[in-house]
């Protein structure tokens, strides 16, 4: 499915991004994971529902969105999910997002430690709080 995609994010990530975590911007700016994004469609419903979004943030969500790839949930990303969900006992939401990586076949860009911990030998796993795993 991979065309010009180069990593798929998690709602940890966009998040860090569009609180302007400088941290978060340098590793990802480093390691050239700025460009060409795609958010699962799990992943823009959660940052869209977010509690206490205020218009001024929901724009900068909208911005960061239509600068980004959202790969919807195809049978494919489906199937993925499920054998995720049940063989590394991961949370459903997380399971739709790293089976929405490993079906684009990219990196999944998290700064979630349990996420990392349970699918890095499932998939390439972008540890953004320090480098690749």
């Amino acid at each position: 499915m991979n065309g010009t995609i180069k990593s798929v994010w998690d709602t940890n990530a966009v998040i860090d991004w569009l609180q302007g975590n400088s941290t978060f911007q340098s590793v990802i700016k480093e390691h050239d994971l700025n460009s060409d994004i795609a958010v699962s469609q799990i992943t823009r419903m959660e940052i869209l529902a977010r509690r206490g979004i205020n218009e001024q943030d929901l724009s900068s969500v909208h911005t960061f969105l239509r600068r980004s790839f959202v790969v919807f949930i195809t049978p494919e990303v489906e199937e993925e999910a499920i054998r995720l969900r049940h063989d590394c006992r991961i949370k459903l939401p997380d399971a739709i997002v790293a089976a929405t990586a490993r079906v684009c076949a990219c990196p999944l860009v998290t700064r979630d430690l349990e996420l990392i911990h349970k699918l890095g030998d499932r998939l390439v796993v972008f540890d953004a709080n320090s480098t690749a795993r």
